[in-house]
C-alpha cells in the first residue's frame, strides 16, 4: 500500500460518516459485549478492527483463530507479528492450528475436497468456546463483500441467533472499505501483506479455494513463491494454467 493511498485513508478517520459509523459500533459493542463473548479472528483487515475495538472495551475477551498455517493462510513473519501484538498488548488470543489441506480418503473432486475439509475447520474453535461459556461470536463481516452479506445485514441486522443456538454479532456489517483501513492505520494494528500487493479490499488467505477465480496461484508465482510451490501440490489442477 503506498504513501498516497495511506494518506487518503488516514485523512476518511476525520470524516463525518467514519467517526458517526465508529460511534456506533463502539455504543453497540459496550452494549452487547459480555463474559460470554468471543472474537471470531482470521488476522484479516476486518477481523483486526474487531479484535482491537472489543479488546478496548473488555479486555479479557477471547480472541479465537482457526490458523491453517504458513504460507497457507499467513507468513512466519506476518504471524509472529500479531502473536507478538498480541503478547504486548494484553489480548487473549488463542490459536487452533488445522490443516486445510489433508487427505479426505471419500472425496472424489477438488470441490468434494473442499467441502469435506472445511466441514471440521472450526469444531476445536467451538468446543474450546463451548467449553469456557462463550456463546457470543463476534466476527467482522460486512455486507459490501457479497450480495450474501449484503442481503443478511438487510434481513437480520449485526445480531442474530445461528443454527447451532450461538448468537452471531457484525458490529461493522456496514463499514466501507476506507472506514476500515482508517482504523488499522490510525490505531497502527498490524496487517497482512497481501493487502500490499492486492490492495486493500482484498480478502485475506494466501492459499484458498478463490484462488483460480483471482488469478491468485499467479499472484503467488510472483510474490510469494513459497507459497506458489505449496499451492502447486495442494491444488494442481488449479495450478497447471499456470505452469
Amino acid at each position: 500500500m503506498d504513501a498516497l493511498t495511506r494518506a487518503g485513508f488516514i485523512a476518511h478517520a476525520q470524516s463525518a460518516g467514519y467517526q458517526r459509523r465508529l460511534g456506533t459500533t463502539i455504543a453497540l459493542l459496550r452494549a452487547e459485549l459480555d463474559d460470554r463473548s468471543y472474537v471470531s479472528f482470521s488476522a484479516g483487515k476486518d477481523s483486526s478492527v474487531i479484535a482491537h475495538l472489543c479488546h478496548a472495551i473488555r479486555s479479557d475477551i477471547p480472541v479465537l483463530m482457526v490458523d491453517p498455517g504458513c504460507p497457507t493462510h499467513w507468513l512466519e513473519g506476518e504471524r509472529l507479528a500479531w502473536t507478538a501484538y498480541a503478547e504486548a498488548f494484553g489480548w487473549q488470543l488463542v490459536l487452533f492450528p488445522w490443516d486445510k489441506w489433508r487427505e479426505v480418503s471419500a472425496a472424489r473432486t477438488i470441490a468434494e475436497h473442499r467441502r469435506l475439509a472445511h466441514a471440521g475447520m472450526f469444531a476445536d474453535l467451538h468446543a474450546w468456546a463451548a467449553a469456557h461459556g462463550l456463546d457470543q461470536r463476534v466476527m467482522g463481516m460486512r455486507s459490501e463483500e457479497s450480495p450474501q452479506r449484503a442481503i443478511l445485514a438487510a434481513t437480520r441486522g449485526p445480531s442474530y441467533v445461528l443454527a447451532d443456538g450461538t448468537r452471531a454479532l457484525n458490529p461493522i456489517i456496514d463499514w466501507r472499505v476506507a472506514d476500515v483501513w482508517a482504523y488499522i492505520l490510525t490505531h497502527r494494528l498490524p496487517w497482512l501483506t497481501i493487502y500490499d500487493h492486492l490492495g486493500p479490499a482484498a480478502r485475506n488467505g494466501l492459499i484458498g479455494r478463490s484462488g483460480a477465480t483471482h488469478g491468485r496461484l499467479a499472484w503467488l508465482k510472483l510474490h510469494y513463491p513459497d507459497a506458489y510451490l505449496l499451492a502447486r501440490t495442494l491444488m494442481p489442477i488449479e495450478a497447471a494454467q499456470y505452469a
